[in-house]
């Protein structure tokens, strides 16, 4: 074995340009593979971690009628006894309640549709990025009567600004119309253009008294010390507050829209790892039959004077598994040096702001990240696929028959 192995290391450079060839095409495949997962990791992980801190939390409470129907009045029966139960949890990093309304928003001449959300400011703080998204103004000030926040995009539509008096319309507990004017405290900016221009954010307080449905909330947003422990810490929760009247979900059950993006960048990340496996198994099947090709009288020479077929069909399956390990030596080398010099100085993609906004991802610079475990599967895979290809080339060569071999090139 060990002198089947030395041929098949010497076989390969016996035509340097060649194997070179094969080795440079693996390290570029592999490389383009490591960049490529590497920012789609990155930015699927930082728009879940943004969702998740700045609307969603880890878990979320709520009357399953709401969830249906959307109806202010639909609030969690003993919602402050629960949220102030959840809040003392060890688990717990913090938990807020809100109260939402689908409504109306005027100003001078101008109105828009959006969805109210009561909120309650200090444990908001704690819960979620809301108020790190402030641009101006201040974050529902207190001193102020009916204090409430923007979207930029949504104070552009009605042309406001902090300060400005706006009047908003949304349904109360018994289904009449409640209006109420409001000052702008502060304006924000969102990850997505549509919660721009569409969440409106108030005092809880401010709106629960307007709505008649005071200390009652319709849901309460949780956020953990450990994500890791979502699962049975939800599973407590539901053994303790599960009714027909509460409702609690994971970010994932809650956010059917978030779940749909996390599984279409999964299954983005799979074709593009099986596009680059695809076209290395073609390079190195081509290669490989023009080796036998250009081998044919040497084969037929080695089987008539004794190398048995599995011998040379081993010969041939290892020469292609060292040209991979080369190759995906020399490709994740680089690989990791590209994506470590990017995690330092950040990949600037502002030229595709509008479709990272979409993704829900609010800057124009990353940072890219690649996990370990990826590094060695994309490893694994270019080996497992090199080896496989192999096998196609191995067989032609035991199809051979040392006569015909040996006088085919004579």
């Amino acid at each position: 074995m060990k002198t089947l192995l030395k041929l098949a290391w010497r076989n390969i450079w016996r035509n340097r340009t060649r194997s070179l060839v094969v080795v440079i095409s693996l390290a570029i495949g592999i490389w383009a593979t490591v960049i490529i997962l590497s920012l789609s990791d990155t930015l699927h992980s930082e728009s879940l971690k943004d969702a998740i801190e700045y609307k969603y939390g880890h878990i979320q409470i709520q009357n399953p009628d709401f969830v249906k129907n959307e109806k202010l009045a639909l609030t969690i029966p003993n919602g402050e006894r629960i949220l102030g139960e959840i809040s003392r949890d060890k688990e717990v990093k913090a938990a807020t309640a809100r109260t939402e309304a689908y409504g109306i928003i005027a100003s001078a001449g101008y109105s828009s549709n959006i969805i109210l959300i009561g909120v309650l400011p200090g444990a908001e703080e704690k819960t979620t990025l809301l108020k790190s998204r402030l641009s101006s103004g201040d974050y529902l000030a207190q001193e102020v009567r009916n204090p409430i926040i923007l979207g930029e995009k949504l104070a552009q539509k009605l042309n406001v600004k902090t300060g400005n008096k706006v009047v908003l319309g949304f349904e109360g507990k018994g289904g009449e119309l409640i209006s109420s004017t409001f000052r702008i405290t502060g304006l924000y900016k969102a990850t997505q253009t549509r919660d721009e221009e569409m969440l409106v954010y108030a005092d809880l307080a401010d709106v629960t008294r307007l709505a008649g449905i005071e200390g009652q909330y319709n849901k309460i947003v949780i956020k953990l010390n450990d994500p890791d422990q979502l699962a049975p810490y939800l599973a407590s929760l539901k053994a303790r507050f599960s009714g027909p009247n509460v409702l609690i979900r994971d970010w994932r059950e809650a956010n059917a829209d978030l779940e749909l993006l996390s599984n279409w960048i999964d299954q983005m990340d799979f074709i593009v790892t099986i596009i680059v496996l695809i076209a290395l198994a073609f390079g190195i099947l081509n290669t490989m039959l023009m080796s036998i090709l250009e081998r044919y009288k040497e084969l037929g020479i080695l089987m008539a004077i004794g190398m048995n077929r599995l011998r040379v069909f081993t010969m041939i399956v290892m020469e292609t598994t060292y040209l991979s390990i080369l190759g995906g030596a020399v490709g994740m080398a680089i690989g990791f040096i590209t994506v470590s010099i990017l995690n330092y100085s950040g990949v600037n993609l502002s030229l595709f702001s509008d479709a990272l906004s979409g993704w829900g991802f609010s800057s124009d610079v990353v940072y890219p990240i690649l996990e370990t475990k990826v590094y060695v599967m994309i490893t694994v895979l270019v080996i497992l696929t090199a080896i496989v290809t192999s096998i196609y080339p191995a067989i032609k060569a035991l199809m051979l028959k040392p006569n015909e071999a040996i006088s085919k090139q004579n």
